[in-house]
This record gives structure tokens, C-alpha cells and sequence, in this order.
């Protein structure tokens, strides 16, 4: 089955760039691409978290870091060394070397000012768990996340304002479904066994009158 790639972004306000001295032909921008454990926005009827677990044996070694999901805009990769990724206890952290291009200048301005403060992740899904399914919203946990193709800077830092994959919200749409069909066909099958039982009821009571009237 063909895995469907997904974009979600973080508000990031904790983005920090150093410019260590004027020779230098990079910035360094640093900061968190993924925070596990917690929520995001309401996704379209569900709300999503990252298990401290979903990053677990998950290839890093191409990772890229781009400007809005554009892959014209590549500010730093990790196979050239300009990109490192770490994970601990509060999520997945990156370390970029960012080249003084005219691109390179303009996204490390607009952080420095605070016009850019969302970092966004491009992932493909291989495990999650869904509960809550009967509730106006439902809770979506990503367990283990596949491939990690990229991290970008983004403008739209909002979690809702990204791209939910249609596959997403075609999984939630029809496990609430399933739910929903599993929780019908309960209620008609405990209404059967009460109409079941009446009508048993019924009869007996009918007998006893039936066998007082004939008894001698």
C-alpha cells in the first residue's frame, strides 16, 4: 500500500538564531521541529499527538530543511552536514547552518524579528491509535512515524493551517463510521433480545391464563 506523505507545523517561538561573526559564511538557526505529547489544533474532528516513541528507528540521514515545503528553497540537508537532528524528551531538535544568500538572509531576519516562527515536518505515517471515536472529537496518536522527508520554515505556524492528508481524514472519517455502525447494530441487537423476551413473556402469561380457563 502506498504511504501518503503528511505536513504538519508547530508555532516555534523558541527559534534561535546565532550569527557568530561577520567572516562566517552561515547563520545558525536552531530549534524544535516536532514536540511529542502535544495536542495539536482540531484537525477537521480530531485532535493529534506524537508518541515519544514515533521517531524510533526512523532514518535521518536525508533529511532537508527547507523555506515553506519548496524544495527550490533548501536552507540546509544532513547529508552535507549543514543539518543536524537530535531527539530527546521533549521532541525532535534541529541545528542549521544557514547560507547568507539572499534566501539565507531574508529567512534569518524574518526569524530574528519574529515574522517567521513556524517549523513544519514532511512524514509519511507506519503506526497510530485512534480513540474517542464517539465523541464530537476524536484523539488521533501517531506511535511510529515512517519516513521524515523534510523540516521547513513556515510563515503559517498554526498546526490547523496546514495540510491534513485527504488519507487522514479519510481514516478518521471511517473509523467514526465503523464506530458509529458497530454502536447501531449493538442498540438493535440489545432492542432484538428485548423483543425477544416480551414476546416469551407474553406467551407464558398466555398459557397460564389458557391452562386456568380449560383446567378442571
Amino acid at each position: 500500500m502506498t504511504k501518503t506523505m503528511e505536513q504538519r507545523a508547530i508555532n516555534n517561538s523558541n527559534f534561535k538564531i546565532e550569527k557568530r561573526s561577520e567572516d562566517d559564511d552561515f547563520n545558525t538557526l536552531s530549534g524544535y521541529a516536532i514536540v511529542f505529547d502535544q495536542p495539536s489544533e482540531n484537525l477537521g474532528g480530531f485532535i493529534e499527538y506524537v508518541d515519544r516513541s514515533a521517531l524510533d528507528g526512523v532514518d535521518m540521514s536525508n533529511v532537508q530543511l527547507l523555506y515553506n515545503h519548496n524544495m527550490d528553497n533548501i536552507l540546509a540537508r544532513a547529508d552535507s552536514s549543514t543539518l543536524s537532528l537530535s531527539v530527546d524528551d521533549r521532541g525532535l531538535f534541529f541545528n542549521a547552518q544557514i547560507p547568507k544568500t539572499t534566501l539565507g538572509n531574508d529567512v534569518s531576519e524574518n526569524v530574528r524579528n519574529g515574522n517567521l516562527k513556524g517549523c513544519s515536518f514532511g512524514f509519511t505515517i507506519d503506526g497510530d491509535d485512534w480513540s474517542d471515536l464517539d465523541k464530537d472529537t476524536a484523539t488521533r496518536r501517531i506511535t511510529q512515524i515512517g519516513d521524515l522527508f523534510e523540516l521547513s520554515i513556515t510563515p503559517m505556524p498554526a498546526y490547523k493551517e496546514t495540510s491534513v492528508s485527504k488519507r487522514s481524514l479519510s481514516e478518521f472519517e471511517s473509523k467514526k463510521n465503523k464506530k458509529e455502525d458497530s454502536n447501531l447494530n449493538n442498540e438493535l441487537e440489545l432492542l432484538r433480545m428485548e423483543t425477544e423476551l416480551y414476546d416469551k413473556r407474553r406467551t407464558s402469561k398466555t398459557n397460564q391464563r389458557s391452562s386456568r380457563i380449560y383446567s378442571f
